[in-house]
């Protein structure tokens, strides 16, 4: 039997989808469908993800937003902060959809108006570009929580009071853009006791950067996923109604680009030295953790 799956993408950014002959937005659409790998050897019988494109920028939105499994909101040059019009009614309805508990998965800038509009802080990085491709070290709890999201497993294998300690007490609440600290591995974790072993869990991961904007201050009820020596890399919201499953996912990176259209963005990037530019080109790879991502960022909207 075959299900559908509905996932609405949130493009904001019709330059950049007219970059490279519409690219942008099948960048996306490939991403959440895994390219094409079929899933019907499982518990769910045969899901087919059905998207559907909405321009925040033209604002467009679903009449029956409830209706959707999930939303993707794609990168953008613009910045969360902008005062722009189409920004501040996307905002608004980030929270509606919040109010719900609806599924979010933000990138990039879909990741810096989640936390702005959510309760955090955007700002410019006085640290400069974060560009090219960086592997991103997952903290031990998120390495739990994305394997719980993928084995489809409906509750995290820590209880809900330890899961809350465990935000209350990040020392990343606030950062100042010159130091960010977070360690999950610590004997003094209240999460410690709750890991199963990690030979078995995914440890870093491999992605292409393209951003100047990083989260400053971080909503006391989201979950850091890692950080750079830049920036915060990604967000995880755990759900009120469900303790144990998390409905927000976000990506500082890009896990849905390929490597000709970083490198084209990269390349094309105005007032960027050259030479910093020549060295991020340097580290992009044919290859990063986009298949594990995009099977992730499935399950996530499966779950």
């Amino acid at each position: 039997m075959v299900k559908h799956m509905k996932v609405a993408i949130i493009v904001t950014d019709e330059v950049l989808e007219c970059k490279n002959k519409g690219e942008f937005y099948s960048l996306y659409d490939n991403f959440i469908k895994r390219y094409g790998l079929n899933d019907e050897h499982n518990e769910f019988g045969n899901i087919e993800v059905i998207t559907s494109r909405y321009s925040a920028v033209q604002k467009e939105w679903p009449t029956d937003p409830l209706s959707y499994d999930g939303y993707i909101i794609t990168g953008s040059a613009s910045s969360a902060y902008d005062s722009n019009e189409w920004i501040v009614l996307l905002k608004e309805r980030i929270i509606e959809l919040d109010k719900h508990e609806m599924k979010m998965c933000g990138i990039c800038f879909g990741h810096q108006i989640l936390v702005e509009t959510l309760g955090g802080k955007i700002e410019k990085n006085i640290k400069g570009w974060e560009l090219g491709q960086h592997t991103v070290s997952l903290h031990k709890d998120v390495s739990v929580i994305f394997d719980n999201i993928i084995n489809n497993k409906n509750k995290n294998k820590f209880n809900n009071d330890s899961a809350n300690s465990s935000r209350s007490n990040s020392p990343i609440l606030k950062l100042d853009g010159a130091s960010s600290s977070y360690s999950s591995s610590s004997s003094s974790s209240p999460l410690s006791s709750f890991f199963p072993s990690t030979q078995s869990l995914k440890e870093t991961i491999s992605i292409y950067q393209i951003h100047q904007d990083h989260i400053s201050i971080l909503p006391k009820d989201m979950i850091p996923i890692g950080i750079t020596e830049k920036s915060i890399q990604g967000v995880l919201k755990e759900s009120k109604k469900q303790p144990g499953n998390f409905y927000i996912i976000s990506f500082q990176g890009h896990p849905e680009f390929s490597y000709d259209f970083i490198h084209l963005l990269i390349s094309d990037l105005q007032h960027v030295d050259q030479e910093m530019k020549n060295i991020s080109i340097k580290t992009l790879q044919q290859t990063t953790c986009q298949p594990w991502l995009s099977n992730l960022v499935f399950n996530f909207f499966k779950n």
